[in-house]
C-alpha cells in the first residue's frame, strides 16, 4: 500500500506499509515529484498527454510482448514459485508467519503493536468536513483503542476475513488528511485485507466496533464485522488449501444471490485464491445452477461472529484461472496492464490500489507473494536483488536499467515501478504513481503532468525530487523473476 503526505508537500508516487512503517515517513518526502530524468531531458518529445517519449501504441500490452525476448518462456516452474511464497514468510522475508507467532500474547506486545499501528506519515489537520482536526478529537480516538484493558497475557485469537475491507491506524472510519488539495491521502488508511485472509485477534475497541488484529502484512485495526473467528486449525488449513480459482481479472465478484448475502457480488482482486467448493456438476448453489459457474469456498461470519463456511459461484466468464498464472513475460505484461488508467489508490482507497499494490497483485497472480511496501519489496530475502547506495555512480546506475529484463521492479524510497521493456535501448515502466516530472524540454524548466493511475511512462526521463533522477534515487532492482 502506500501513504502520503505533509501538509506541506504534494503528492508524487507512493508506495505501502512496512512493520513500524518507517517507510511511510520517507515517503512522504518523495511525494511531491513523481519520476526521473534521462541523460539529456533536452532530446525528450512531450506527447499531448504530457508524457516524455511517449506514443498511444504503448498503451497495448501486446507493443511490449512483441520487444520481449521469448515471451513465453517460463521463467520460474510452479516448484520454484511455491519456494518463493515460502521464503516470503521467513526471515526478512517480509511477510508475517501468523501460524508461528507465540502464544499467549502479552499486554507490553500487544500495546507495542497498537503503538506501531497508529504510526502513519499523513498528518490529520482536516476531516472530511475541511473542519481542522484537534487534538481532543485525536485522544478521543485514542481512548477508544483501550490499552489500558489490554490483559497481561491472552491467548491468540484467530479470524478470516469475509469480505475486502479496510486496515485502520486508529479505530475508527473518520476520515482526515494533511491538506484539502491532499485527499487523496487517507491520514488513517492502513492497507487492505481480502476476502479469505488470516488475521490474529490481539485486542478489541472500547466500543467493540473493531479488531486490533495481527495480518501477514503488519499490525491494524479492522472493523469487527469484516472478521469471522475461528480455531487455528479451521483458519490456518483453509489457507493452506490448493486454489481452485485464482482471480486474474483487476477485479471480479461473485454471482449475486439473495439467499446468500454474505458471499453475493463479494469484491474479488487480483491474485485472490479461492478452493474450489465440493459441488457436483450441475448441482445448485444458492439458488442458481452451478454449470456455468465456477463453485468455490467463502469465508462467513456467523450473526455470533464465530467463522463458517459457504460456497459462492464465481462465472466461468469472469477473468480467473484454475491455479496461479505461468511466471512468463508475456503474462506479467498482460496482468499489468490490467490495472492501466485504474485511479491511484493510496492503502488500496477507492476500491483500487497503490504503487506497490499494482506490482504485488501482478506477482500474486502469479504465484508470487511480494511484501506490501516498496521499501520491503525492494529488499525482501525472497527475492534477488541489485542493491545500490551513494557509491554507485550515475553511469553504473544507467548500465543496470539498460540490463534490466521484464518484470524487474525499480524501488525508489517511497516508490516502486515495473520495467516492462525498452524502445530504442530505453527503459519503460508500468507504475501507478500521482505525477510524472521531468525537464520539459523548450525551457529545460521542471514540469509535473499529473497522472494520478496506472500509467507507462519512460524511466529515465523522470524526476524523483526538485534535483534527482528516478534513476540516481533507486535504491534497489529487483529481479523477481530471476531463479
Amino acid at each position: 500500500m502506500s501513504r502520503l503526505a505533509s501538509p506541506s508537500t504534494q503528492p508524487r508516487a507512493t508506495t505501502c506499509r512496512a512493520g513500524a512503517r518507517t517507510w511511510r515517513l520517507r515517503m512522504l518526502s518523495l511525494a511531491v515529484m513523481g519520476t526521473t530524468a534521462c541523460a539529456a531531458p533536452s532530446a525528450v518529445a512531450v506527447s499531448p498527454s504530457g508524457v516524455p517519449a511517449f506514443s498511444e501504441d504503448m498503451l497495448s500490452p501486446e507493443f511490449w510482448i512483441r520487444r520481449a525476448p521469448s515471451p513465453d518462456e517460463v521463467l520460474l516452474d510452479a516448484e520454484q514459485v511455491a519456494a518463493r511464497r515460502t521464503r516470503a514468510f521467513g526471515p526478512d522475508g517480509g511477510l508475517n508467519d501468523l501460524k508461528r507467532m507465540p502464544t499467549p500474547l502479552t499486554r507490553s506486545q500487544v500495546a507495542g503493536w497498537v503503538k506501531d499501528a497508529q504510526q502513519t506519515p499523513i498528518q490529520a489537520i482536516i476531516d472530511e468536513q475541511g473542519q481542522p482536526v484537534t487534538e481532543a478529537m485525536l485522544e478521543e480516538l485514542r481512548r477508544n483503542a483501550a490499552t489500558e484493558h489490554i490483559p497481561e497475557a491472552a491467548p491468540a485469537r484467530y479470524g478470516l476475513s469475509v469480505r475486502r475491507t479496510p486496515l485502520r491506524a486508529l479505530p475508527s472510519d473518520r476520515r482526515f488528511f494533511a491538506a484539502e488539495n491532499l485527499r487523496d491521502y487517507e491520514s488513517l488508511q492502513a492497507g487492505i485485507l481480502f476476502p479469505g485472509e488470516p488475521v490474529v485477534i490481539a485486542h478489541q475497541s472500547a466500543d467493540q466496533h473493531w479488531l486490533f488484529v495481527q495480518t501477514t502484512q503488519g499490525p491494524a485495526w479492522v472493523r469487527r464485522a469484516d472478521v469471522a473467528e475461528g480455531t487455528a486449525d479451521a483458519v490456518f488449513s483453509y489457507v493452506a488449501k490448493a486454489p481452485g480459482r485464482v482471480v486474474t481479472g483487476d477485479q471480479v465478484r461473485t454471482v449475486f444471490t439473495p439467499e446468500a448475502p454474505g458471499v453475493s457480488e463479494l469484491e474479488l482482486d487480483m491474485g485472490v485464491a479461492l478452493p474450489r467448493a465440493d459441488v457436483a456438476p450441475g448441482e445448485p448453489v444458492n439458488g442458481a445452477s452451478s454449470y456455468a459457474s465456477w463453485p468455490v469456498l467463502l469465508p462467513v461470519r456467523e450473526r455470533d461472529g464465530t467463522l463458517a463456511f459457504q460456497s459462492a459461484l464465481l462465472r466461468r466468464t469472469a477473468d480467473t484461472a484454475p491455479g496461479y498464472l505461468p511466471l512468463t513475460r508475456a503474462n506479467i505484461l498482460r496482468q499489468a496492464f490490467k490495472f492501466l488508467g485504474e485511479r491511484y489508490g493510496w492503502g488500496h482507497q477507492f476500491n483500487a490500489r497503490d504503487c506497490s499494490g499494482l506490482t504485488s497483485e501482478v506477482y500474486r497472480s502469479l504465484g508470487l507473494f511480494l511484501p506490501p511496501n516498496s521499501g520491503m519489496q525492494g529488499k525482501s530475502a525472497a527475492m534477488n536483488h541489485r542493491l545500490f547506495t551513494a557509491s554507485d555512480s550515475h553511469a553504473e546506475r544507467l548500465r543496470a536499467v539498460a540490463q534490466a529484463q521484464v518484470g524487474d521492479l525499480i524501488v525508489v524510497p517511497g516508490h516502486v515501478l515495473m520495467i516492462i521493456g525498452h524502445v530504442d535501448g530505453e527503459p519503460y515502466v508500468i507504475q501507478d504513481v500521482p505525477f510524472a516530472v521531468f525537464k520539459d524540454p523548450t525551457t529545460q524548466q521542471l514540469r509535473k503532468t499529473k497522472l494520478n493511475q496506472v500509467a507507462v511512462t519512460p524511466l529515465l526521463p523522470l524526476y524523483a525530487d526538485d534535483t534527482t533522477l528516478y534513476v540516481d534515487a533507486m535504491t534497489s532492482l529487483v529481479r523477481v523473476t530471476s531463479p
